[in-house]
């Protein structure tokens, strides 16, 4: 059983929360857990996505909701959220787990899991905000508990 957490972002700002989230998971991966660190993915995000159990997707989203906030959706509820994810992907995230899923491609148990980070400003190019660092543990423990929950899942759905 495989369950992929990509961490999704660039190097800029607060858009790194998912890369710098995934490095704090590497120091004890979750079990049955593979880890991709995955900046600007775009497109290449489908074939991220195949050939797993079940998907965890952690970036940088902007809501309006307070910066720090940690968001959990499945695949299915991506469309219907106001989630904008900090992007300088060629293809953002919501539209390709959708054309993923579309080609049959996608895990069939997906979350993404988003922090809510500040709208990006230019003065802002290097390095994690305060609010930002502060907000990453609670971010990695959702993940871990994330993936607790669909380990447990997929179990026992192969044992059914």
């Amino acid at each position: 059983m495989v369950i992929r957490i990509i961490g999704i972002g660039s190097l800029f700002g607060d858009d790194a929360a998912g890369l710098e989230a995934l490095r704090m998971l590497a120091e004890a991966p979750p079990p049955n857990c593979e880890l991709i660190a995955a900046d600007r993915p775009g497109a290449a995000l489908i074939d991220m996505l195949e050939n797993a159990d079940a998907v965890i997707l952690v970036d940088a989203v902007v809501s309006g909701s307070p910066t720090g906030k940690i968001h959990e959706l499945t695949f299915d509820a991506l469309d219907a959220s106001n989630l904008s994810f900090v992007s300088s992907h060629d293809l953002d995230v919501a539209a390709a787990v959708k054309l993923a899923g579309t080609l049959g491609r996608s895990a069939s148990r997906g979350r993404v899991i988003g922090l809510e980070v500040a709208p990006p400003r230019p003065d802002r190019v290097f390095g994690l905000s305060p609010e930002i660092r502060d907000a990453l543990g609670h971010l990695v423990e959702r993940v871990r508990l994330c993936a607790a929950e669909l380990n447990a899942v997929c179990s026992s759905a192969r044992s059914s």
